[in-house]
């Protein structure tokens, strides 16, 4: 080995021949053989001519060369290994630290000592790596048996597999074939195998899908026709209903709520929305009755952005009755899976492939089509209703004028007449009263006391006297008050321009109320109230402004009506003249089923208000409860 070459030589002197080469070469190159005798002699004879520093470099560079080789195949991937590298580690370390500085110094002692450890631990890392190579050839052999083994597996896979992929398909086939003879069309193959016999199965399971497909076809057309007669037969059901309704008692909001609800149970997949509006008054709020039992209240902002009117698959149909516009029903469908299985169910096709999937876009226009003519039938039947409705609201209307007028002939004829002859007569008592003060008359003259009571008495009397006289030409006019063609907004108006000329102030009127919603002696009563409440500021508030607000609030499902000004206010007292006034309004308030509320503005003026439920929105109120 080459510590035994440099331990000689050391004991030498470096004098005498090396036969240590051979054994250099044994110790380093422990996996590989021996050099050549010709190449071991010739190094023998150029080592001898060498100096004594010559031949150290050459044994020094001779054992780290030997090392690096060592070093390179350990750190080789497949020879990894943490002890072995451990004392790879140990015998460099050696080397390095304690036998090389004891050459180059020419310690001999020190290098004899050092290398007998270093030899040892030469010796154990030499056995490591034969240990570690046997194991090595113990896992090929492993590996050789394991390889026999996996080869007996994949023959009887290969058998396996040729029992699956032929035999079995060709048994399924054979056994799907007489089934189907026998009358089940709904059986199918499922082969997993040869690309061939795949696709024989594949062709008799498309084979078997199209006539399924024919015979489900005519059973699903018989079905869907059946279908919509039933349906046919329900809708014109609910329509028969309703309109012997109609002839009994004028339509309410509960009502067509029930016949919009009944409509969309008939067609589930359909959302109908019918919005109760006025085209001609932009201003007015809209009532919109849902299918699903569902009021709300739409201003015209929020009908602009409807998102059910801004839906592409909505379609509106007008509710329309001589040219007379109430409204519009929106129909749309309910969801796109509803849709899409409405569709699927109404219009198969037959030719279709069944192992093709194809993406049907959703045809919301053929449900709708398809009903077309009932939903018309539906709008034209709302129209009539609401048309009865305000035919009858028109006929009382002209019932109660004709009443009213009956009266004021009546009270023209009596208390008027009555009251011009005591006003009359008061005219005379006083001039005969002017006449008895004269003293060059010879008349007996009162005394300047009696005089003075007789005046106050006479003053009152001719002050009650004119307001009764006027409080009775504002009960002619009251009695005479006519809504032209049932158009409460015009009445409203006319009575606003009116006291705002008779009391020189400034009216602005604010109506989000639909007349539809109110009945002939709803809107008389609050005409009454308004002039009423009008009159009252014309006489007593020297106000310069009023507002006539009419809402309706969607929570509580009142009608609010206000009236307020920017006068002087009421004050605790209230004379004769003005608590007449205040009982005609509470009176007709109580009339209406509501309450009359009477306060002081902030900062100035006096605020009306009336509340009440009309009956158009009673029997749905009474439902939802």
């Amino acid at each position: 080995m080459a510590t035994y070459r440099i331990s000689f030589q050391l004991a030498t002197d470096f004098a005498d021949n090396h036969p240590f080469s051979s054994s250099l070469n044994i110790k380093q190159d422990g996996l590989a053989s021996d050099n050549a005798p010709q190449v071991e002699k010739q190094d023998r004879l150029d080592f001898s001519n060498k100096s004594e520093s010559e031949k150290t470099d050459i044994l020094v560079e001779d054992m780290e060369s030997r090392l690096n080789k060592l070093q390179a195949y350990q750190l080789t991937s497949a020879n990894r290994d943490k002890a072995i590298s451990a004392q790879w580690s140990q015998i460099k370390s050696q080397w390095f630290r304690d036998l090389k500085p004891a050459l180059l110094a020419q310690d001999k002692q020190g290098f004899y000592s050092d290398s007998t450890k270093y030899i040892d631990d030469v010796n154990r890392f030499v056995g490591a790596l034969q240990d570690r190579n046997e194991q090595r050839q113990t896992w090929q052999q492993n590996l050789q048996i394991l390889s026999l083994i996996l080869s007996m597996i994949i023959m009887l896979i290969g058998v396996r597999r040729l029992q699956n992929s032929v035999l079995t398909p060709i048994q399924q086939l054979i056994k799907a074939n007489r089934a189907f003879k026998e009358g089940k069309y709904d059986t199918r193959v499922s082969i997993s195998g040869y690309r061939e016999f795949e696709a024989l199965g594949n062709s008799f399971n498309g084979m078997a899908s199209t006539i399924e497909r024919y015979q489900r076809s005519l059973e699903s057309e018989v079905q869907t026709k059946t279908q919509h007669l039933v349906k046919a037969n329900q809708a014109l059901s609910l329509f028969y209903d309703f309109s012997k309704q109609l002839t009994s008692s004028p339509v309410s909001l509960h009502r067509l709520d029930e016949l919009i609800t009944g409509f969309g149970c008939i067609f589930p997949y359909l959302d109908f929305t019918l919005c109760i509006q006025s085209n001609i008054l932009t201003n007015k709020n809209s009532i919109a009755l849902h299918d699903d039992r569902m009021k709300e209240l739409c201003t015209k902002l929020t009908c602009e952005s409807c998102s059910i009117k801004e839906d592409v698959y909505t379609k509106t149909f007008p509710i329309i009755h001589q040219d007379i516009e109430f409204g519009e029903l929106k129909v749309r469908p309910k969801s796109v899976l509803m849709t899409n299985k409405a569709y699927a169910e109404d219009k198969r096709k037959s030719e279709e492939d069944s192992t093709r999937i194809k993406v049907v876009e959703v045809d919301s226009s053929y449900l709708i089509a398809k009903n077309n003519e009932l939903i018309v039938v539906l709008t034209n039947l709302v129209s009539t209703a609401l048309s009865l409705r305000r035919q009858r609201q028109q006929d009382h209307q002209l019932i109660l004028l004709e009443e009213r007028s009956t009266i004021a002939r009546e009270l023209h004829d009596s208390l008027a007449q009555s009251l011009s002859y005591l006003k009359i007569q008061v005219s005379v008592l006083e001039k005969h009263l002017q006449l008895s003060t004269d003293k060059d008359s010879g008349l007996v003259v009162f005394d300047e006391q009696s005089q003075i009571k007789v005046g106050q008495h006479i003053s009152q009397i001719k002050m009650g006297l004119n307001s009764a006289y006027h409080e009775l030409r504002d009960l002619l006019t009251t009695f005479r008050l006519t809504i032209d063609s049932g158009n409460f907004d015009e009445a409203l108006y006319e009575a606003a321009d009116e006291f705002a000329v008779k009391g020189q102030f400034d009216i602005k009127v604010n109506n989000q109320i639909l007349s539809l919603n109110l009945t002939a002696t709803e809107q008389v009563h609050l005409i009454q109230i308004i002039r009423e409440a009008l009159s009252n500021i014309s006489r007593h508030a020297h106000a310069n402004s009023v507002t006539i607000d009419l809402v309706y609030d969607d929570e509580s499902n009142y009608v609010a009506m206000m009236v307020n000004d920017d006068g002087v206010g009421i004050s605790g007292t209230v004379n004769q003249t003005q608590h007449h006034g205040l009982m005609i309004m509470k009176e007709r308030a109580y009339k209406l089923g509501g309450d009359l509320i009477i306060s002081n503005n902030v900062p100035a003026g006096t605020s009306v208000i009336v509340r009440f439920v009309p009956s158009f929105f009673t029997d749905y109120m009474a439902e939802q409860n």
